[in-house]
């Protein structure tokens, strides 16, 4: 009877043994998996890219001098409109492999860019105003091909208008060079953005347009 007991208890033991193993076994292969998948997600991304988020603390710096009032209205992106790039997105050389995007809608920022400069100049945006900037910004393009160094190439039509007459209309492109590291990216979006605004609202005041 004793001997019938022991016998069932090793049985017991070795059953459990048994069931551990292949859970274990089944864990092992599911941890594979895991890893396999992991790995191959990292493969296409490595092959496809990835996108890079690039946020520019844009300051007014111009020291031009003004009045009186001046509105502002979105500015349009020609290459979001012709369905080439999405709305946050930088142009690149066709040969990047990282999409470069900035944190708000380029035509966003490039707007808010312009009333930044207005208020430091001493516009008035707050009230209404018969003059309104708006336009097109044909060409937000940043390129890292060359390995050597960073360009940021800039070109925007500014346009001002009152009711449904154009008082003023101005080209304005700005080309920007850096040192090849991606902490440039921000600074010389920064710096071509603060160049045409600079240049626009100078000619702008020459022109009498406000």
């Amino acid at each position: 009877m004793a001997r019938a007991a022991t016998r069932l208890s090793r049985i017991r033991r070795e059953s459990f043994a048994m069931i551990t193993d292949v859970l274990a076994g089944a864990r092992f292969l599911f941890r594979n998996s895991r890893l396999q998948a992991i790995g191959l997600l990292l493969c296409l991304v490595t092959a496809t890219g990835c996108a890079r988020l690039v946020s520019v603390d844009y300051q007014p710096t111009n020291p031009l001098k003004g009045h009186g009032t001046v509105g502002t209205a979105p500015f349009r992106y020609q290459a979001t409109d012709e369905h080439r790039v999405r709305p946050r997105q930088v142009g690149t050389h066709p040969s990047a492999k990282t999409e470069l995007f900035l944190t708000q809608e380029i035509g966003a920022f490039f707007a808010e860019a312009l009333r930044m400069e207005l208020g430091r100049s001493g516009y008035s945006l707050t009230e209404p105003s018969d003059r309104i900037v708006s336009g097109t910004i044909t060409r937000f393009y940043l390129d890292w091909s060359s390995m050597e160094d960073r360009s940021f190439e800039l070109a925007a039509v500014y346009t001002v208008q009152s009711g449904e007459k154009t008082l003023f209309s101005w080209n304005c492109s700005s080309v920007q060079k850096g040192q090849n590291r991606l902490a440039e990216d921000g600074i010389l979006i920064r710096r071509g953005t603060a160049d045409c605004m600079q240049r626009f609202i100078e000619a702008a005041q020459g022109a009498n347009a406000f």
